[in-house]
């Protein structure tokens, strides 16, 4: 494949400002590192392993990750990397422990933090670092448990429950739902990020209608029993869709699940999987009040506008998947797992609450709304850094 710049409009005024092609010929590991931007702060974000992964994507999501630290203005930089593989090839740990070779020198000179993200799990960030001689570097467990599940590993799904409750709050006090009643959720994806989803909406009493797994989808106007999905996910796996029985109950291709949001009344889709799922492909066979992401770059470029005119909300990625980089402000001093999962709640709902009020009063799309809010807080420290290069230039002249 050539690794080559097509879309050139990831080059911009904040980044990115370093594209790394990494290759090991002798076991076949290609990779791309990029950092987008370090004005704030050094360049965090996860390594994604999948066999399509592009330059315009890895770069996509380092921006989206730039905007996630700058709208909690938390003093982080983005950045992403991507291995070119099948998450499930036998060859993953060789992969792995090449690509941790290639990228030693950035995570130890440019202070590269990275985590796991699709495809890559917490083992493969534990070899990496034990790899590159830096073992004290990886991210160590909390020790909590929610429901028999390690926290660490729910607090972006219940991020995004959180997320869709303030956007539900704001709907209800504008109107647009009856004071009892319970919305109806799409979600596709139903990994770890999904089970959190799953279990926060089971908490907080929502209804959820439809759920993907890469071996299909199921749908049920009636909503889906989440206590027997958990069950059989823990089971069964990504095959649970094969195994949910139920009355009514309808079984699709996973690619079809936003389009029955046309069909059934859909209050709320979550994506959850790969970039620009939300596209000029289905825009038309999706409506629903609120599109809110789990996963990152889910909207394609221009789609949003669309969006605006269809009066749903495009709630933004990196507003609503934020949970777990929020957690880790405050892991080191809780001492109960409810005060991570409170303290991440009162930053997503003050932040979603802002976002949905401030685009409705700039007649903005709630995606751009928030995207404007990022750039102010990045653009600080860009002028900063621009005075200090200035005064670079002018003593060594």
């Amino acid at each position: 494949m050539s690794f080559t710049i097509k879309d050139p409009t990831i080059l911009d005024e904040l980044g990115p400002e370093r594209i790394v092609l990494l290759r090991d010929p002798n076991v076949g590991m290609t990779g791309i590192f990029v950092i987008d931007n370090t004005a704030i702060g050094w360049p965090a974000g996860g390594i994604r392993m999948a066999p399509d992964i592009t330059i315009e994507e890895i770069a996509r999501l380092a921006r989206a990750m730039t905007y996630k630290f700058a709208s909690y203005r938390l003093k982080v930089g983005g950045a992403k990397a991507g291995i070119m593989a099948d998450p499930r090839s036998k060859n993953k740990d060789l992969l792995i422990a090449s690509f941790a070779e290639a990228i030693k020198t950035y995570i130890i000179e440019d202070r590269y933090i990275c985590g796991p993200d699709m495809g890559t799990y917490d083992r493969d960030i534990e070899r990496i670092f034990s790899i590159i001689g830096k073992p004290g570097l990886a991210p160590k467990p909390l020790g909590m448990k929610r429901n028999g599940f390690p926290v660490e590993e729910l607090f972006t799904g219940y991020g995004v429950c959180y997320c869709i409750e303030a956007v539900f709050n704001h709907l209800k006090n504008r109107g647009v739902f009856e004071q009892d009643y319970k919305p109806k959720i799409i979600l596709e994806g139903f990994g770890k990020v999904g089970v959190g989803i799953a279990m926060g909406l089971q908490e907080i009493g929502f209804k959820l209608t439809g759920v993907s797994t890469i071996n299909g989808a199921i749908f049920n106007e009636d909503g889906l029993d989440l206590a027997k999905l958990l069950e059989l996910k823990l089971q069964y796996g990504d095959d649970l869709i094969n195994q949910y029985e139920a009355k009514n109950l309808i079984k699709i291709e996973k690619e079809k699940l936003f389009e029955l949001s046309s069909e059934y009344s859909t209050d709320f889709i979550i994506p959850g999987a790969r970039q620009d799922v939300i596209n000029s492909k289905n825009i038309d066979k999706i409506d629903a009040k609120a599109i809110v992401p789990a996963s990152n770059i889910p909207y394609e470029a221009g789609i949003t506008k669309t969006l605006k005119e269809k009066g749903i909300i495009d709630f933004p990625d990196f507003v609503a998947n934020a949970g777990e980089i929020l957690a880790i402000g405050i892991n080191k001093v809780a001492k109960h797992p409810d005060e991570i999962f409170d303290y991440v709640k009162s930053q997503i709902d003050e932040k979603a609450m802002e976002i949905v009020k401030g685009a409705l009063e700039k007649d903005l799309s709630a995606y751009h709304y928030a995207i404007e809010d990022a750039l102010s807080y990045v653009k600080k420290y860009l002028n900063r850094r621009s005075k200090r290069i200035e005064k670079l230039n002018k003593k060594y002249q």
